[in-house]
């Protein structure tokens, strides 16, 4: 393993749990953290509610996947403490349009839905407050495909380039590799397409 995640709140596809579900105490969190400090990694925090954020970040999270409902005074703290915000805007666009059909029960698209509507105003709040935003997909099985709809979601909001380097740039900074990828620069991988 990279990275360990941890689920700190309730989830849209989970059966039973609301979005606003607390699911791990700081004090969890951060054995979470120390266990995979000990061995070298980061941990990142399926979170969607101010309060699961806060508990994730004083727990000693890195990364906040999701964070659909951030709020101004959360997005400062990650800020002050070098968090990252993982926005997934594709996963929720594709469910809300086709999860139907995948045979996705109500109760999880209502949640869906309800995640989707916070997801473009949370990219607004970090950009403002100058979180370092990244970016992910959250895709299941035969979405795959749809990965790079994530770039055109958030370019709606951050722009065209600010997307672009929050996959490559702001991406390499959070998997700690930007000393080998990320930006164009001699003796560092790359894959152009020019």
């Amino acid at each position: 393993a990279t990275q360990i995640k941890v689920m700190a709140s309730g989830g849209a596809m989970s059966p039973a749990d609301e979005l606003e579900a607390t699911q791990l105490t700081s004090d969890e969190i951060a054995a979470a953290v120390y266990e995979a400090g000990a061995a070298g990694k980061y941990v990142m925090a399926h979170v969607y509610t101010p309060r699961a954020i806060a508990n994730a970040l004083a727990g000693g999270v890195r990364s906040i996947e999701h964070g659909n409902f951030l709020d101004e005074a959360t997005a400062a703290e990650m800020k002050k403490r070098g968090a990252f915000l993982v926005p997934t805007i594709t996963t929720y666009d594709l469910i809300d349009r086709f999860g139907a059909q995948y045979g996705i029960p109500e109760f999880n698209l209502e949640k869906i839905r309800l995640a989707k509507t916070g997801s473009f105003e949370s990219v607004r709040i970090a950009m403002a407050t100058g979180v370092k935003i990244g970016s992910g997909s959250d895709l299941l099985a035969q979405m795959q495909p749809y990965k790079s709809m994530e770039l055109q979601l958030k370019a709606s909001v951050m722009g065209p380039m600010a997307a672009i380097v929050s996959a490559t740039r702001t991406n390499a900074e959070l998997f700690n590799l930007a000393d080998r990828t990320g930006t164009v620069e001699p003796g560092k991988w790359a894959d152009l397409i020019v």
